[in-house]
């Protein structure tokens, strides 16, 4: 005899409508590493090399910073473009990731600097003047959303600590390390 709720009770890929077990959201496994990063680690093996990958231009000469950047994030462009450029790292591609990175340290550092002038409670009074409650000034959030976000950003171009730690940096010649903006 056969149920009118036997559909209900069969195993999920057994059901119509539903997703197989080939392209559900299976945890496909570990990210792909660029094959540079992998020379420059040390660890490239010619049993895991990607077929076609995809190539991009290199910057032959350091790239101005964009227009709409605060000045906070226009010296910071100038700092993370110089070290990539002289460790041969700078890709036009990249630029735009870059000018994100720089834009949200910058509003970082703008944020934190006004938080420090204005303070990071709000106090709520009753019209006798007794404190009625506190809280944090909404610029906390946007304080710590866009530190997040530049740490993210930060992590893909190797400009955190642990993310440096995980990088065997190109040799470097004195004629490779200069400084084009002192």
């Amino acid at each position: 005899m056969i149920s009118i709720y036997s559909n209900a009770l069969a195993i999920p890929s057994q059901r119509r409508g539903a997703i197989p077990p080939s392209r559900s959201n299976i945890m496909k496994g570990r990210k792909k590493i660029p094959t540079k990063l992998k020379e420059a680690q040390g660890t490239i093996e010619k049993s895991r090399l990607v077929e076609n990958e995809m190539q991009v231009d290199a910057c032959h000469e350091l790239p101005a910073s964009p227009d709409w950047l605060s000045e906070i994030g226009k010296s910071e462009w100038y700092k993370v473009t110089n070290q990539l450029f002289n460790l041969q790292m700078l890709h036009q591609i990249d630029l735009p990731l870059i000018a994100a990175y720089c834009n949200e340290i910058s509003l970082y550092i703008e944020t934190e600097t006004m938080l420090r002038e204005k303070g990071r409670i709000q106090l709520f009074k009753n019209t006798d003047g007794t404190l009625k409650h506190a809280q944090a000034v909404p610029y906390q959030k946007i304080a710590k959303d866009a530190l997040d976000k530049a740490l993210k950003l930060a992590v893909q171009f190797g400009l955190t600590p642990v993310a440096r730690a995980s990088i065997n940096a190109p040799k470097i010649t004195n004629n490779t390390q200069i400084n084009y903006f002192d």
